[in-house]
């Protein structure tokens, strides 16, 4: 039980996130990338802000740097599925710009 209501939490915080017009950034993105994963992972990966890949398909690293992180997390014994993997922004910003 306690597994449902941790992903059913996480669910709600992305759809949050997923629909957020609070700053000007969501007014450029395609699509917010609020992050996946286990959520009881014991290791969590965070990057800065979505690509254009990620804002594409609102998913966080699936680019370049993301086919090297599914490398690493392969050669440390586990798979994306077994860990969590976000970004501190949910959203690319305009132009590719620092975030």
């Amino acid at each position: 039980q306690e597994d449902s209501d941790m992903a059913q939490s996480l669910e709600t915080i992305a759809q949050a996130v997923r629909t957020c017009t609070k700053c000007e950034i969501s007014g450029s993105r395609l699509n917010a990338v609020p992050g996946q994963g286990n959520p009881k992972a014991r290791l969590m990966f965070v990057g800065e802000a979505p690509g254009a890949d990620e804002d594409k398909q609102g998913l966080a690293f699936i680019g370049r740097a993301g086919k090297l992180l599914t490398e690493i997390i392969g050669a440390m014994g586990l798979c994306r599925d077994e860990v969590c993997i976000g970004n501190i922004l949910k959203c690319r910003p305009p132009g590719n710009r620092d975030p």
